[in-house]
């Protein structure tokens, strides 16, 4: 089971930083987790813990070098010790970056020999779902363009937007998790994760839906939380 942690623009400090990643060596459990701390942290990090966990960045630029000022690049987040990369965070689109953006990133990624958490899902809430099919069909159409779809770099993380963040709506109805599932396995062959805003009091509904793992933000923050969650996945998975 894998548990990617995207810790977002937190914590602001290295030495928070430092802080929670012990606090994951305690509560790890054996589970393998991938953690996407803010950039600026990531080379002491890494330094420090790569045997403890697999680091990535939260984002990158699809160009390799150049005149793009703020960006970093696949090439560079390598270098450094990157295992990977989130790519197509709702996060990032609400920023104003689309489809084909994400398709560039996904190929320099995997130039560069990272592994892919790619984000894929609804805007949303949608009942019909005829029409959820057909988006998701524009959406992988999109994504996936030029990409070879044997490789075994790509993790898809199933992210309904509608759901991130929040528990507005309460947990992501366990039927449409399965109709998804159903969707895409017959279509890929890509390990599945699901990252539709995962807490304590929601995990459990998804831990019997056949998923490789889970990507967790804000409760990946909250050290009791994290741990309750761990240790959910852990004996009930």
């Amino acid at each position: 089971m894998i548990i990617v942690t995207n810790w977002k623009m937190n914590p602001l400090t290295l030495k928070e930083s430092e802080k929670l990643l012990d606090f994951y060596k305690k509560v790890k459990n054996g589970l393998k987790i991938f953690v996407a701390p803010p950039s600026i942290f990531l080379l002491f990090l890494i330094k420090k813990y790569s045997k403890y966990f697999k680091f990535g960045a939260q984002n990158i630029y699809y160009e390799e070098k150049g005149a793009f000022t703020g960006e970093i690049s696949a090439r560079m987040v390598k270098i450094i010790g990157c295992d990977f990369v989130i790519i197509n965070h709702s996060e990032r689109r609400k920023l104003g970056e689309n489809l084909e953006i994400a398709n560039k990133k996904i190929k320099s990624a995997l130039k560069n020999n990272l592994n892919i958490f790619l984000c894929f899902g609804e805007e949303e809430f949608i009942k019909d779902k005829n029409k959820l099919r057909k988006i998701w069909e524009e959406q992988s159409k999109i994504l996936l363009k030029d990409i070879p779809l044997k490789t075994s770099k790509i993790y898809f993380v199933y992210e309904p937007t509608w759901a991130i963040s929040t528990q507005k709506f309460g947990p992501v109805p366990k039927d449409l998790v399965l109709y998804f599932l159903d969707w895409y396995k017959k279509k890929f062959n890509f390990k599945i994760l699901y990252g539709g805003s995962i807490f304590p009091e929601t995990v459990r509904n998804y831990l019997d839906l056949g998923l490789d793992g889970f990507l967790i933000g804000s409760q990946s923050l909250k050290v009791k939380n994290f741990k309750k969650i761990i240790d959910i996945i852990k004996y009930n998975g």
